[in-house]
């Protein structure tokens, strides 16, 4: 048997009888997320791999990490992101995010669906408008919440 700590990440997930956390290896998330499943998109995908995860409580999973080699300092650094991650998808979802008329923080507004595919796998164009130069412009849904106008506040190209 291998010392060899494989990568791993900790997610916090909610449960009746109080917060829950699951350890996702990469691998074992790919081998449980693919193939995807007739009319399956990444997100349902994901979420079906998550549901199937086993889920342990914070001593349980302290005990598990602790025990693949993570010091004290790594472990609660795992749980405090996973926290982290939780409480910002409680407060921003991706049907948010996608609604039409949704504002990003740069001030890019969703102005509608289009039924073309993405550049990005399972994703769908949205046009956007800037509200700082009317612009508008194609974007891929995952790119919504942070994208910058091309016109007007994308330096980079």
């Amino acid at each position: 048997m291998s010392n060899v700590v494989r990568p791993a990440f900790v997610i916090s997930v909610p449960a009746s009888d109080g917060e829950r956390f699951a350890i996702i290896r990469p691998e074992a998330m790919i081998a449980g997320m693919f193939p995807l499943k007739p009319a399956e998109g990444m997100f349902e995908a994901m979420k079906r791999f998550i549901s199937s995860a086993p889920l342990l409580t914070e001593s349980e999973l302290r005990a598990e990490l602790t025990s693949i080699g993570l010091t004290d300092e790594a472990v609660t650094a795992q749980i405090q992101r996973a926290r982290r991650q939780r409480k910002f998808n409680e407060g921003t979802s991706w049907e948010q995010i996608t609604t039409i008329g949704f504002r990003n923080r740069e001030g890019q507004e969703v102005v509608r669906k289009t039924g073309r595919e993405g550049t990005t796998l399972d994703q769908r164009v949205f046009v956007l408008r800037c509200s700082v130069c009317g612009h508008e412009y194609d974007c891929d849904g995952c790119d919504i919440y942070d994208r910058l106008c091309p016109s007007c506040q994308d330096v980079s190209g």
